[in-house]
């Protein structure tokens, strides 16, 4: 599967309503199954109604966020992240902006907008029960060109 950019999160952006160097972005662990995560989903709640989908108990606020243009295209750039130890196996990373409509308070996930979904690296998954993962975003984890 690799990388799933979502069309919500394209239109977002391009629309000034998701703020990627200055906007509530968080990372969610995709756990148990990520069969069905295509570009069409247009909130959360769509991602977790997928048969055997579910998320991690954690979710993480994304720090230090900048945009930069290198070579004529612009990238996301953000601090490393660490999803805390927990009973489950991560088959991939899921960005989100937790914004909600217009940048009002999300009231559930059918209020936040997925971006970017990522199994890059995660294989057969990765083990979080002993020390969970510590993950470092390259400068360049969203590109637009």
């Amino acid at each position: 599967m690799a990388e799933v950019v979502f069309n919500i999160g394209k239109q977002r952006i391009m629309q000034g309503l998701s703020d990627l160097d200055g906007g509530d972005l968080r990372v969610a662990v995709i756990k148990d199954s990520k069969a069905g995560i295509v570009s069409t989903l247009t909130d959360l709640a769509a991602i977790d109604a997928l048969s055997g989908v579910n998320f991690g108990p954690d979710r993480v606020t994304l720090t230090s966020l900048a945009v930069t243009i290198v070579t004529g295209a612009g990238q996301a750039g953000a601090a490393t992240i660490t999803i805390p130890a927990s009973a489950n196996i991560a088959l991939g990373i899921l960005f989100y902006d937790n914004n909600g409509q217009a940048g009002t308070p999300p009231t559930g996930d059918g209020s936040r907008f997925p971006i970017m979904f990522s199994d890059t690296g995660f294989s057969t998954g990765v083990d979080l029960t002993s020390g969970g993962m510590t993950v470092t975003l390259p400068n360049g984890w969203l590109r637009g060109t």
